[in-house]
């Protein structure tokens, strides 16, 4: 079986959690059973049985919540839990059956058969993400029932013994072909999800993906646990020049020098941050957990990144700059759109004002109309250095 990549396997795995319904048709089917073989061997073994059964239910549907619980807050849960709470029902489902073949009960071996078909065909059908867990599943519960049906006195028994492994080989196989569908369907949605959200040039999340990312990080403010109560910035950058380096020599150049901004931009910010391409020459960066101090310094560093010379290969240099605005989130507002607003405002700014400058918005900004939002500020112009050989 091969590894599929974490994405793939966390989706697989995201069906674990939604068998509550299946777990519970399973106990009942079980002690129906283990109730006609307490009625009619007399033994003690049913009433054991009974008690595993109906305790190991009660665990697992708990399991099952908090790994719900858990999904829904971001994190794994425990899922290793589960699964050796369902390993450990599986076993006791297995014993169970031999229990009811070896007693020599024909009813019982009947009932006993038509369980451990039921448990294969769910488990086949249902248990497609955890493949390994799933055939140790299948195996350890009918293996006890072949064993006591080939020793079976009963006529016909070693028959039914015989005959059932090559059932439990045919689930086998309808399971790994449900593995192998689902795992082909989650990896062909996550490759339509990344054509949605990429920017195909240079491979950028795009404004889509931002509008989605921004929107979880507001929501993510009336909620300080998530975040840790700090704040966050929104970065809004423009190229200087840009255009010029388009008409003089061509959009493919254009087209590369926006790939080496991308990766340039990429280095000069913390593995926490996200940049995003939105479209043009327009760049826009989320900064979690960030301070205005923390973001002025970022914005500059970028700033001195991008005005160092592209050499791309077309005889001379390619000077090009960066203009800067942003906005802080909550002090500058909670919403996506008065964020990004405001950030458009300060690139603004910071453009008309000289460019490659980094302009923050004073606080009082997003107090007012969106239509009417301030030209003052505080702009910052990137410390100037002597001029540099061009860099790939």
């Amino acid at each position: 079986m091969k590894l599929e990549p974490e994405a793939v396997r966390a989706r697989l795995l995201d069906t674990t959690f939604d068998r509550k319904f299946a777990v519970l048709f399973g106990t009942i089917s079980v002690l129906l059973v283990a109730v006609s073989a307490a009625l009619a061997t007399g033994d003690w073994w049913p009433y054991a049985w009974i008690a595993a059964d109906l305790m190991l239910f009660t665990v697992r549907v708990l399991l099952m919540r908090e790994c719900e619980q858990a999904r829904r807050r971001g994190s794994k849960g425990p899922l290793a839990g589960l699964m050796a709470a369902s390993g450990v029902w599986s076993v006791v489902f297995g014993l169970g059956c031999y229990g009811c073949v070896a007693s020599g009960n024909m009813a019982l071996s009947v009932l006993a058969a038509l369980n451990v078909a039921g448990v294969v065909g769910v488990v086949s059908s249902r248990n497609a993400a955890t493949p390994r867990f799933a055939i140790f599943v299948m195996l350890v519960v009918s293996l006890p029932y072949v064993v006591g049906a080939l020793f079976s006195a009963a006529p016909g028994m070693p028959i039914v013994g015989i005959q059932t492994p090559f059932y439990v080989a045919g689930g086998i196989i309808v399971l790994l072909q449900n593995h192998a569908i689902n795992a082909r369907m989650i990896r062909a949605e996550l490759d339509n999800r990344d054509l949605a959200i990429k920017d195909a040039l240079t491979g950028l999340p795009n404004r889509i993906f931002l509008q989605e990312k921004l929107r979880d990080m507001c929501r993510d403010l009336a909620a300080p646990a998530a975040n840790g109560g700090k704040p966050f910035a929104v970065l809004s950058m423009d190229l200087d020049g840009f255009k010029q380096v388009n008409d003089r020599f061509g959009h493919a150049v254009g087209d590369v020098l926006l790939r080496k901004v991308a990766e340039r931009l990429k280095r000069g910010f913390r593995p926490g941050d996200v940049v995003f391409r939105i479209g043009g020459d327009e760049f826009v960066i989320l900064l979690p957990a960030t301070s205005e101090i923390e973001a002025t310094y970022l914005a500059k560093r970028a700033i001195e990144k991008v005005s160092v010379p592209f050499d791309l290969g077309v005889g001379s240099a390619i000077h090009v700059g960066l203009s800067v605005g942003s906005a802080f989130a909550p002090a500058d507002g909670g919403d996506p759109e008065i964020l990004l607003t405001c950030s458009d405002h300060a690139l603004y700014e910071a453009k008309r004002t000289g460019k490659g400058r980094y302009w923050a918005p004073v606080r009082a900004m997003i107090r007012r109309s969106r239509q009417r939002l301030p030209a003052s500020g505080r702009a910052i112009r990137a410390s100037s250095a002597r001029p540099r050989a061009p860099v790939p």
